[in-house]
């Protein structure tokens, strides 16, 4: 299977991931009021979502990793969780900033797995989008809230 054939079911259920996304993000553009709920709902989304890529990774290394490089591998499968935990406590534009750095910054890892043999062939097909919506929508989000018209 190449990047362009990725399996029908992960794309779609990949992809409907990005709807509670866009949905923060639409709240905060029609309901001024509502714009730090709305904040504070994405991002917790967001780190859960990070924390399911991260779990990913833990499945891939644990599953195919040699075991020289299974640790150093499981380890690196903790950091999205790590780093998107302190986005929910943070102030929501600081979070959602946060947020869109980390799922921009996962790819490099996704491509590391990729090229080791750790992940499927169209692994990169499917975490691109994801990665640069989720980043997209977060940092539109964060500028929404941070310079957006007064409430």
């Amino acid at each position: 299977m190449s990047e362009s054939t990725v399996p029908r079911a992960a794309l779609w259920l990949g992809m409907s991931g990005l709807l509670p996304t866009l949905a923060m993000l639409a709240a905060m553009l029609a309901w001024p009021e509502a714009r730090e709920i709305a904040a504070r709902g994405g991002i917790a989304y967001g780190a859960v979502i990070a924390s399911f890529v991260g779990g990913a990774w833990w499945g891939l290394a644990a599953s195919r990793a040699a075991p020289e490089d299974l640790r150093r591998r499981l380890v690196i499968s903790v950091v999205p969780s790590l780093v998107a935990w302190p986005a929910v406590l943070a102030p929501p534009v600081a979070g959602l900033g946060l947020l869109a750095l980390l799922f921009a910054v996962l790819l490099p890892t996704d491509r590391r797995f990729l090229a080791e043999g750790l992940a499927p062939a169209w692994w990169l097909g499917l975490r691109r989008p994801l990665s640069f919506g989720m980043a997209g929508l977060h940092a539109a989000a964060a500028v929404v809230l941070a310079f957006g018209a007064p409430r």
